[in-house]
């Protein structure tokens, strides 16, 4: 007797929804990444300038003298000037991007929107200028984004400073001095102050994106309130979560109420609007989508081959209509209250899962068993596939792979 192949049950509106919703967020935190790129470069070649200034300014005696400590101060000016250019760039970068951002978010999230509903639903988008004023209005972590580069470009150039003077008191050379800021060329820079500003600098912009794009998101369920029912907290994106955030996972709120992510620096949790089923079976449906229900209602009730509502028979029409709203609500169905970024990415295509993993670790995570914890160690930095072959080469095997390829 033949084997019954298994038909895999499609999924509802506000599944798709979801996934859509959670694919588009994994996207939005490599913007982070690219901003981050940018600001790096800017830093880069600031501090090209901010080494030959060091050892023009610094150059004979080591010894500590007030001419030293005279030029050490004339420095400190100097280094300040440079770097307040910098941080002057970066904020503008970080205003355009998010502008762009905020109204960018609300346009995608609309295409999303109509795309998995089974209805032909208007709806409303926010105002640009209100999105884009969310840049000079809107707090993270206690500062609007202004504020924040004020505050990174002072704490930056306090660092500096107090480098310089330790150096100066301490009879370094200038190139001693120069690596304290910078770092050396062989730890990448690991070493030195600035060091310290790159990360708070890309904490600060992974936070802003996750802020103004979830700011724009609520502006956009806010305006079309009617057609969502509530807000279900996700923090599906973190393998390591934070334990605010996981204690909120799953939660419902009312559409604008309740927490909002970013809840902490680098969050990338975010709130998704569950699809009001009830509202989409009062609405038009899509013409394929009204055909198919006029056709499976007559087949149901043994009236034949009919495609269309008024085609239907004399007593019919108030029974189809009723029948129509309950499988707009079984089509649209319910946002999955607890997924882990494990089962999330399991349901997704294997194009997405490579492009969020690579290649080999696709391969690893599908057909080796290994699991998304398997790639990142306790601080949540991704192991090196040379290292993942050295411990779990049974793994690699078992994907097709050669661990000593690696």
């Amino acid at each position: 007797m033949a084997k019954a192949s298994h038909i895999p049950v499609p999924k509802t509106a506000n599944e798709l929804w979801f996934d859509a919703l959670v694919r588009h967020q994994v996207y939005l935190m490599r913007v982070s990444g690219s901003v981050r790129n940018e600001i790096n470069g800017l830093l880069n070649e600031m501090e090209r300038a901010m080494v030959d200034r060091i050892n023009a300014v610094l150059t004979g005696s080591k010894k500590l003298s007030p001419a030293r400590l005279r030029k050490a101060e004339s420095l400190i000016k100097q280094l300040k000037q440079i770097r307040t250019e910098v941080w002057i760039e970066v904020d503008g970068l970080w205003k355009e991007t998010m502008k762009g951002l905020t109204v960018q978010e609300v346009e995608q999230v609309n295409r999303m929107f109509h795309t998995v509903s089974p209805a032909e639903l208007s709806t409303q988008l926010p105002s640009i200028p209100k999105l884009k004023a969310l840049v000079k209005t809107l707090p993270f972590e206690g500062y609007v984004l202004g504020s924040w580069a004020k505050k990174i470009a002072a704490d930056d150039i306090g660092r500096i400073a107090s480098q310089v003077r330790i150096g100066v008191v301490q009879g370094e050379s200038s190139q001693t001095i120069a690596r304290r800021i910078i770092g050396t060329a062989k730890l990448k820079g690991a070493d030195g102050v600035t060091q310290i500003t790159r990360r708070n600098a890309e904490a600060i912009t992974r936070t802003a994106i996750n802020s103004f794009s979830n700011a724009a998101r609520e502006m956009y369920f806010a305006a079309n309130q009617d057609i969502f029912d509530k807000e279900i907290y996700t923090a599906t994106l973190d393998g390591r979560t934070t334990p605010i955030c996981r204690s909120l996972d799953g939660d419902r709120f009312p559409v604008g109420v309740g927490p909002m992510p970013p809840l902490h620096f680098s969050c990338r949790s975010l709130r998704v609007a569950e699809i009001n089923g009830e509202m989409v079976g009062k609405r038009p449906a899509k013409p394929v989508t009204d055909r198919m229900m006029v056709k499976k209602y007559a087949q149901a009730n043994g009236l034949g081959s009919i495609k269309s509502r008024s085609r239907l028979p004399r007593g019919h029409r108030g029974k189809y209509d009723a029948f129509a709203r309950g499988e707009m609500r079984r089509l649209t169905g319910r946002v999955p209250a607890k997924v882990n970024y494990q089962t999330f990415l399991e349901g997704q295509s294997v194009d997405f899962q490579d492009d969020v993993l690579g290649p080999t670790r696709g391969k690893l995570f599908r057909d080796g068993g290994l699991k998304l914890d398997n790639f990142v160690d306790k601080k949540g930095a991704t192991i090196r596939l040379d290292q993942l072959a050295d411990t779990d080469a049974a793994a690699f095997r078992a994907a097709g792979l050669d661990p000593a390829a690696f």
